[in-house]
């Protein structure tokens, strides 16, 4: 069962796609992910990588601290070395 900061950072990045006037399929092509798997993360299901995480806030022209609003959520997107 996934921690209710995660799924906050979750619905925090579908938020993001929803200001942005977009819908998840043409977000997923925006950002080169198939739809299914931006629905896997928005929906809580799976967090994304470090890299990922990179190009969301680049695409939606946010901070980290605006998609993770938790330190705890934060950590829990692995960063390289």
């Amino acid at each position: 069962m996934l921690q209710a900061k995660t799924v906050r950072f979750l619905n925090n990045l579908a938020a993001y796609r929803t200001r942005a006037g977009l819908t998840q399929e043409k977000a997923a092509v925006d950002l080169g992910f198939p739809r299914s798997r931006l629905s896997l993360w928005e929906g809580g299901r799976e967090l994304p990588a470090w890299d990922v995480a990179r190009k969301f806030m680049a695409f939606y022209q946010v901070t980290l601290e605006e998609l993770y609003p938790s330190l705890e959520a934060r950590n829990l997107i692995a960063r390289p070395e």
